[in-house]
């Protein structure tokens, strides 16, 4: 919003899995809620966990490194319907209804009609953040946030019961949320003009497994900036955009966490030398792993050759 409205305010920004897209994020977060209902099936959070786990097995070596994370989820095809039928510990076995709502919550909400209306959580994010389950019977837990956002922004009831939620009643809350706060709070104004022209500088940084917050919308609204600023070339002037594997909302998860944002940023705005990637560590067993982080759309690359656990063996790449 600074970078967005009032670009007079800083020479330069760091901004980490930032809350724009607001309407859009308050209602995709609700989403679990109105699948499980619709599908009279609530999924616990040991099958849902069990699901993630078993997706970042199939997807974790697509890179050609074995790690425990995910490099790029856009390019993982893993299939929930291929557990049906294997057991969950003491849950009991996937069954198809399962396999239906966890495959819903990977692609993101649809209308009723079918429609994509925005992102799922990614492969290797933990779900279970807004798929909350409680109660016995099983019901979903609406996302407490949403049930608020809802109550208080959209109807004023605060006696209105989110956990109710319909695909019905979600199609039309997604259409008031936008229509009558996106202008307000959306945050998502991808003219960036002001900003860049007085030669503010951001460094743009997002989570691939954020539980909370999808990458997939930082994606969405950084391909639309470049889109109105002119194309990457000129984007690249003010705006480096980063990518972090396996790290969740703001930090934490199964991936190097990165570090040196500031000072990259502070390296851009006096000396005027742009970060090119951003380092990155997690401690290991056998001591620090380290990575490099790269900017948009490129993704980090194994060399081939020398340790895993050391950035030096990675690069740049267009893909694996």
């Amino acid at each position: 919003m600074e970078a967005q409205r009032y670009p007079d305010d800083y020479n330069g920004i760091v901004s980490a899995a930032p809350a724009i897209n607001w309407p859009k994020v308050m209602m995709q977060s609700i989403w679990s809620t109105a699948v499980m209902n619709a599908a009279g099936n609530a999924v616990p959070a040991g099958k849902i966990r069990a699901a993630t786990a078993a997706a970042v097995e199939m997807c974790d070596a697509i890179d050609g490194v074995k790690d425990g994370v995910i490099e790029d989820p856009t390019r993982c095809r893993f299939d929930p319907k291929t557990l049906v039928g294997k057991p969950a510990g003491d849950l009991g076995a996937f069954t198809d209804a399962d396999a239906d709502v966890i495959r819903k919550l990977w692609e993101g909400p649809r209308r009723i009609d079918g429609t994509l209306i925005w992102y799922g959580q990614s492969w290797g994010a933990d779900m279970t953040a807004l798929a909350a389950t409680r109660g016995t019977p099983l019901q979903p837990q609406a996302f407490t946030f949403t049930t608020d956002w809802i109550r208080y922004w959209l109807l004023q009831n605060p006696q209105y019961d989110a956990n109710a939620l319909t695909p019905q009643l979600f199609d039309r809350f997604w259409d008031q949320s936008v229509e009558q706060y996106g202008i307000v709070i959306g945050t998502d104004n991808p003219d960036l003009s002001p900003f860049g022209d007085r030669g503010g500088k951001i460094v743009l940084w997002h989570g691939w497994a954020d539980q909370l917050i999808t990458a997939q919308g930082t994606i969405d609204y950084y391909k639309r900036v470049l889109q109105q600023m002119g194309g990457a070339d000129k984007t690249a002037q003010f705006l480096r955009f980063f990518l972090a594997p396996g790290i969740g909302h703001c930090g934490g998860g199964a991936g190097p966490m990165p570090s040196g944002q500031l000072d990259a940023l502070v390296s851009w705005v006096e000396d005027g030398k742009a970060p090119v990637t951003l380092p990155a560590s997690k401690p290991v067993a056998s001591g620090i792993r380290t990575r490099i982080l790269c900017q948009y759309p490129l993704v980090t690359k194994y060399k081939g050759t020398g340790s895993t656990d050391d950035a030096v063996n990675f690069a740049c790449a267009a893909n694996f």
